[in-house]
């Protein structure tokens, strides 16, 4: 994201970084350190995502599944997808992460919006980045084995569509995606996985 990002903004990528606490003495796994310069990290990802002239480009594509209400079973149009433009994923990241000074602990989506802007800060002042050691330094005692995760209730203000209401693909279609007993392989201790395991009627 942070490379879609500086490709967008070429040159003008400067002008949108905002870096008036950092030194070259800045330790970025101090977390001491770090939640000083929330403040200039929150006004650089609202100016990318605020800039009139920036070009937004695909970067994720979710998939979406419907059920019938709260039960285990799919909807008659159960499948579709929903793609996040690269600054859309910026503004919703902004939107979960605690950019607050007064902060307690660095939570990971807080911690995904530290990574993005050393990368968008390292591009600018060394032209290239190194995001498995942005990742590696920028841990702050988490995992990182993955950014973060967020539930439906938070991302669907942001999801929510006509489209969505009624998915494009029929659940008569599942088989038709799902080949060679494939389903077979999948993990029933995840929701959507498990529904398809338990319905073998899917694809008969």
């Amino acid at each position: 994201m942070a490379c879609s990002i500086a490709e967008n903004f070429g040159q003008n990528l400067n002008e949108l970084i905002v870096a008036s606490e950092i030194s070259g003495e800045t330790d970025w796994s101090d977390p001491k350190q770090v939640i000083p310069l929330f403040n200039d990290i929150s006004i650089t990802l609202n100016n990318l995502c605020r800039n009139e002239t920036a070009i937004q480009k695909p970067f994720l594509i979710q998939p979406v599944w419907k059920t019938i209400g709260k039960s285990p079973r799919l909807a008659e149009n159960c499948l579709d997808v929903f793609v996040w433009s690269d600054l859309a994923f910026v503004r919703f990241i902004l939107s979960i992460a605690d950019l607050s000074e007064n902060c307690l602990k660095i939570t990971r989506p807080t911690r995904t919006a530290i990574w993005l802007y050393k990368m968008l800060l390292d591009i600018c002042q060394n032209g290239k980045l190194n995001h498995e050691q942005i990742i590696d330094t920028c841990s702050f005692n988490t995992k990182n084995d993955k950014a973060f995760s967020s539930s439906g209730q938070i991302t669907n203000p942001f999801m929510k569509s006509t489209r969505l209401e009624t998915p494009i693909i029929l659940k008569s279609e599942i088989k038709k995606i799902i080949l060679g007993g494939g389903q077979e392989l999948l993990s029933p201790e995840r929701r959507f996985d498990a529904i398809l395991y338990n319905s073998p009627e899917l694809f008969l």
